[in-house]
């Protein structure tokens, strides 16, 4: 993938915008492996007008229409688009997902943008005063191609692991079997258990076993009839036909697992039965496989196979894992312990029955006695330790852990959320830094950002709370330190540190404490400081833990060391403003954050005294105010020589100044607020803050339930499609279809469910969503990956089984896939509107029923006609009163299911005082303003509208004649108390 140079700065012609807008540079990048085009363009809104919102909407259109013309001279029709807005004032990004061109016009793209665009508006996040990038990409999924998982010959390329060499078994080959031998040596190494010597001279072709392995291996691959003459073998292939044979001619069962490069811990392919006793486990990396002598060496920790996931101690696992003995705790293949005829023996200690001896005397010699017990009374196997935490005293038979809220509880009784307890902190080290950096040399993907200076300000709460310690082993020695390549005299540091590369001396010292925890600040450093220091890390062979949104990032984690990580967080997610407005936000006593020439920041400056112009500070992108202060500012200064290497130290220091006094500040003021939460220890963003102090200080103990993920009507989940399809087919066959919302709930035949049931015909009707079940007219390649995580191959065998047993039972089976159903709504007006007007009466949505808010517009653009007159109609929110003044249910609901006609005129008709109804609201005809908000159109594009007739075409006309039951609003939950208009 190379991209196009970047274009030199160019007006954008467009009318109307030459005056206020310039493209600063253009990026292209085409893939034509993916088919995938994207175009980046950077503007800046020059000599912002006072109402620079107009602009923007022209600035997008121009971005997809060039977009949509690079990909025409390509000779390519995109069949998806979609784009991202980034900008540093911006506080994530705004992004309108991939999606299907044909559903997704121009028009509706850009009404998602203008309605986000206000939001952030809203929240000081703007596009101008700043240079912003706006990103549409393209595909084209015709002709797309899939990768399947293939091993040919070793590459020697030098790669850097973080996987200790001994958990591999490595296979040097020159030919394309790789997969054939890695199978192969793994077997031997699990089945014969050879001493080191011996398996080392087979691998190596060593003395009395020369060429061994080769030839078990071309054995191997003629039996399971593996041609000799292919550049690459796929895994999902041949695997399974060497697992199936291996299985037949041998004794034991055996399972192959696959892990990747990228070290997730659930491998990417596996082949073999569940009830394995022997695991053959490869490793896939730049197209070769390797053997794995053990899971556990892959992770550095114990690997449970069965579960797929790490643990510390096998007495520590899972209980529920099914390769997990519950009497002596022992975990991997073979286990639980099989039962011998024999043996049968009683443990007083513990209450627990063994029928294999080994079973029990490893429970006794590990201790496992003292610290699991079986109750008499109602047979559960509980932990001794977990049991008595936190004033619980043993076990309780009505009582079992719960995952979603941690704590012990009848499962009858439902979840709540647990108030916080605020624990003491260890010792840890607070450091704020601040990057500046050079962009005048061309790379790949454009203009490199390389950095020259780095500051750093150094802290710890020790030193906060009793003053500077010149002695703090926390701190150091140093608390002001900086990183460059230049030396500089007129600003005072403790270290200054001269080198080639700043950044990598910054890693180098960042991660070398590894007795604590540090914590480090930047701001705005989710998208620019913390992604070159990711750069950086990556390269040395870290794999940070992230958090992230897009292409920001709000937490970085690396591992330093056994038990302590550094951990990188953006200061913006705390305080939400910029560096400059910290300072008279926390009335801190340093000085201001002054004006910096940001493009004269490049090496031919160095050790030069310079003028610098307006353009050089980015002027003509600043806010009218201050670019009133800073050409009053300028004014004074300047005929003052700029010198570059000063005033780097000057400014980057000051930044970091900044930023820690006003952390130290938010921290100070936090504590007081919360009783003793520390806010830079404890949180990333406001919010998570603000939510940590409401429940550590404020939220009673079981007072907000956990709403379950399926609701609290006993229901089955289905697509909104599919009950307005049966629906229909009911009325149309003039049947019964018995489906999720019917009482008896979905009809099943052994473990499976069924869409809809028509008993009088014995018929069951599947309506399968073509992306989750791989239909073939949307998915014919068998190896595309479905968002489930299964090939559409593998869905369709799967659904194939899935009906022949359902057909077992006698009865008849039609299928209706999501897109012949849709094709024929296309084309039936009264299948059409009978989908429109369907009734949703099944279970409460909870979460439906805060929906609201900002309303879409339904035309962005309107040009008066003769006589016409435009007018604006505000619909002010209920929210804020709702949330001051009124009640919020509590606790867990206990559920009514009436679905009956009722004629409620007054409050006094509702019988439940305080409760969620899903009602079907008829209109009165005296009233004019819209109270209840509804949402209308298709299902992929909705609008939320607040019209009290919602049929009405265009802008509603208040007042006019309709049958009353087409007018009705959707049924829809709504509070209660808001449901009445007087």
């Amino acid at each position: 993938m190379q991209p196009t140079p970047p274009k030199k700065i160019r007006i954008i012609p467009t009318e109307g915008l030459d005056l206020y807008v310039k493209k600063l540079s253009d990026e292209l990048k085409f893939t034509q492996k993916f088919n995938l085009l994207k175009l980046s363009s950077k503007f800046l809104i020059t000599n912002v007008p006072n109402n620079p919102e107009s602009l923007l909407g022209s600035i997008f259109q121009y971005c997809i229409d060039q977009t949509l013309l690079e990909n025409h001279e390509r000779q390519m029709e995109p069949d998806q688009l979609g784009c991202i807005i980034s900008s540093q004032n911006l506080d994530s990004d705004i992004w309108i997902p991939i999606r299907v061109i044909t559903s997704n016009t121009v028009d509706s793209i850009l009404n998602q943008f203008l309605k986000v665009a206000q939001s952030k508006k809203q929240d000081n996040g703007v596009l101008w005063g700043a240079p912003f990038l706006v990103s549409v990409t393209t595909i084209q999924r015709k002709g797309l191609t899939s990768r399947p998982m293939h091993g040919s010959g070793r590459s020697f390329r030098k790669i850097r692991h973080k996987i200790n060499d001994n958990a591999l078994i490595k296979i040097r080959n020159s030919d394309a079997y790789c997969l054939f031998y890695a199978l192969m040596v793994t077997f031997v190494h699990a089945v014969f258990c050879w001493p080191r010597w011996k398996f080392y001279n087979y691998l190596h072709s060593r003395r009395g076993m020369k060429k061994l392995l080769e030839q078990d291996t071309l054995d191997l691959m003629v039996t399971v009839g593996a041609p000799l003459d292919t550049d690459s073998y796929d895994a999902e292939e041949w695997v399974p036909r060497v697992v199936d044979l291996w299985n037949t001619l041998n004794k034991g069962w055996f399972k192959v697992f696959i892990f990747e490069e990228l070290g997730e811990y659930k491998p990417q392919y596996k082949y073999g039965p569940d009830n394995f006793d022997k695991p053959i486990i490869l490793y896939y990396n730049k197209e070769h496989f390797d053997g794995v002598r053990r899971a556990s060496d892959l992770f550095g920790q114990p690997y449970c196979l069965s579960c797929e996931k790490i643990f510390s101690h096998q007495k520590q696992h899972d209980i529920s894992c099914k390769a997990r003995c519950p009497n002596c705790s022992r975990v991997g293949p073979g286990f639980p312990c099989k039962s011998l005829n024999d043996f049968c023996k009683h443990c007083s200690g513990c209450g627990k029955d063994f029928r294999n001896e080994n079973c029990y005397k490893h429970h006794i010699t590990s201790n496992f006695c003292n610290s699991s017990k079986k109750c008499e009374k109602c047979g559960v196997i509980w932990d001794v330790k977990d049991n008595n935490r936190n004033g619980r005293k043993g076990h309780v038979c009505s009582e079992r852990y719960c995952k979603t809220c941690g704590s012990y509880h009848d499962p009858k009784r439902g979840c709540y959320i647990k108030p916080l307890v605020i624990k003491p902190t260890k010792a840890y080290r607070i450091v704020a830094f601040d990057f500046e950096t050079m962009q005048y040399r061309d790379g790949e993907k454009g203009k490199l950002h390389e950095v020259n200076f780095i500051g750093v300000k150094v802290n710890c709460p020790g030193c906060i709370n009793n003053g500077p310690d010149p002695d703090c082993s926390v701190c150091g020695g140093y608390r002001t330190i900086t990183f460059s390549s230049r030396h500089f005299r007129n600003t005072n540091v403790d270290q200054q540190n001269l080198t080639l590369n700043p950044l990598s001396s910054f890693v180098s010292w960042i991660i070398m404490t590894k007795s604590m925890d540090t914590i480090a600040f930047s701001h705005f450093g989710g998208r620019f400081d913390m992604v070159l220091v990711f750069k950086e890390l990556f390269l040395r062979g870290f794999t940070p833990e992230m958090i992230k949104k897009g292409n920001r990032l709000y937490e970085m984690k690396v591992k330093v060391g056994k038990k302590n990580w550094v951990i990188f967080r953006d200061t913006f997610n705390l305080m939400p403003m910029s560096l400059a407005s910290l300072v008279p936000a926390f009335a801190l006593s340093v000085e201001d954050k002054p004006f910096f020439p940001h493009m004269v920041n490049r090496p031919e400056n160095y050790g030069k005294e310079i003028f610098p112009v307006k353009d050089d500070y980015l002027a003509d992108g600043m806010m009218p105010e201050k670019r009133a202060q800073f050409d009053k500012w300028y004014e004074l200064h300047k005929n003052e020589p700029f010198n570059l290497d000063e005033a780097l130290a000057s400014y980057c220091t000051n930044d970091v100044e900044i930023l820690m006094a006003a952390l130290v500040a938010f921290r100070r003021e936090f504590l007081e607020v919360s009783n003793g939460l520390d806010v830079l220890r404890e949180a990333m963003t406001i919010a998570s803050a603000c939510m940590k102090h409401f429940r550590t200080n404020h939220l009673p103990s079981q007072h907000l339930g956990i709403v379950p993920e399926i609701g609290y009507d006993n229901t089955d989940n289905q697509s909104l499609l599919a009950l307005r399809f049966l629906s229909w087919y009911a009325e149309e066959h003039n049947v019964t279809v018995r489906n999720a919302y019917s009482k008896e709930g979905e009809k099943r035949f052994g473990d499976y469910r069924v869409d809809g049931w028509v008993e009088e015909r014995k018929l069951v009707i599947e309506v399968n969503g073509c992306c989750w079940h791989g239909c073939r007219k949307c998915f014919p390649d068998d190896e595309i990956r479905l968002p489930n995580g299964i090939s559409a191959g593998k869905q369709r065998e799967k659904d194939e089984r899935r009906l022949e047993f359902i057909e077992s039972f006698g009865v008849e089976v039609e299928v209706y896939w999501e897109c012949d159903i849709r094709g024929i709504l296309s084309r039936d007006r009264v299948m059409r509107l009978k989908f429109k007007n369907y009734l949703d009466n099944g279970p409460i949505d909870i979460r439906s029923a805060f929906f609201g808010g900002r309303t879409g517009p339904l035309k962005l653009f309107h040009k008066t006609g003769e006589g016409q007159k435009i007018s604006y109609y505000d619909v002010t929110s209920l929210y804020p009163f709702i949330n001051m003044t009124t009640r919020y249910p509590i606790g867990h609901p206990e559920v009514h299911i009436l679905n009956n006609d009722v004629n409620w005129t007054r409050p006094s008709d509702n019988t439940y005082e305080l409760a969620l109804l899903k009602v079907f609201v008829i209109p009165p005809r005296s009233i004019g303003v819209p109270v209840l908000p509804m949402k209308i159109g298709d299902d992929d594009e909705t609008t939320t509208i607040p019209p009290l007739l919602h049929l009405c075409k265009g802008i509603p006309k208040w007042g006019c004649e309709r049958e009353l039951q087409l007018l009705s609003f959707r049924p829809t939950t709504w509070m209660g108390f808001n449901v009445y208009i007087n």
